[in-house]
Order: C-alpha cells, then structure tokens, then sequence
C-alpha cells in the first residue's frame, strides 16, 4: 500500500474491526442515549491485551502519553505524509519520544488502558487513528478515516499485514 509515495502496512498481524460492527469504525457511527449521533474517531481493531502493534510506517515517535478516555497513547508521524499513526489503549510502549521508527517495527503492545479498562475479552481493542496533527482535540477535526490510507476497511474479514 501506498500513501502519498509513503509505504504502509497495517497496525496488528490480523485486522478486523471489533464485532465486525461498523460503530468501531471512523465517523458518526455512534448514538448517544438520546439517540443522537456520535463520533468515533478512528478504528477499533480486535485484540487481546498484549497483541503486537507495528509501526504501519517509517516515522518518528511525536507523542507518549496518557490520556483518561485513550489511556495509553503513543503517535508515530507518518513519513513525509504530514500524518500522524496513533495508537490507544496500550499496555506499554517499545519506543521512545523522538525515536525513529521502521515500517513494521514492533513499537507497543495493546491493553485495556483509558476507557478500555475492564473490558470482556471480546471487545478488547487497539483504538487506532490517522491523525493531520499529532494532537487534536475532541469529534472528527485533526482527524481523517483510515480507509483512506488502507484502501479497505476489514469489517467482517480479518486482513493479515503482508511483507514488503
């Protein structure tokens, strides 16, 4: 895959979006009690706590650091792109601020940090985004699907990370 002549690969060995349910997806996929609509921000990727997060690019580390919803982050920029890889919900951390990272690097591991705390094995998660700065605020801004880096969003089929 190629984003703006930048190579990715996906963030885990084998990505499918949590449940199979578009509500883990990215935009106004969610309600609120009242029915109204809800953002999500990026996708929720199945994975038990402690499953392998690769760097899906050569990048640099710009942020670490915990968050009360997200829990643990860690966002990687992405190549030349002006983007931003971040992951949430992280049990720990493989890199450091400001170190660079290669296409495939293992740089994380996931966890049940942040608003993930306490979940069935079932909906244990990595909270992945494409970010266009490396800390935005709350709803969609700063923030774009990664269908758009990806090319295919693995809603009901598991995709596996491929060599390059």
């Amino acid at each position: 895959m190629n984003f703006k002549k930048t190579v990715v690969n996906w963030p885990l060995d084998s990505n499918v979006i949590r449940r199979n349910s578009l509500n883990n997806t990215f935009g106004n996929v969610r309600k609120n009690r009242d029915g109204s609509p809800r953002v999500h921000q990026g996708w929720d990727f199945t994975a038990k706590v402690g499953t392998a997060c690769y760097a899906i690019a050569d990048g640099r580390v710009v942020e670490k650091y915990v968050s009360k919803d997200y829990g643990n982050v860690l966002v990687i920029s992405i190549g030349e792109t002006g983007h931003f890889a971040a992951y949430a919900h992280l049990a720990d951390f493989n890199v450091d601020l400001g170190d660079s990272v290669e296409l495939g690097q293992c740089v994380a591991h996931s966890g049940e940090s942040g608003n993930a705390k306490g979940m069935a094995v079932a909906d244990q998660h990595l909270h992945f985004e494409i970010r266009t700065t490396s800390r935005p605020g709350k709803g969609l801004s700063g923030r774009i699907s990664p269908l758009g880096v990806f090319g295919e969003c693995p809603l009901r089929v598991a995709v596996a990370r491929h060599d390059v």
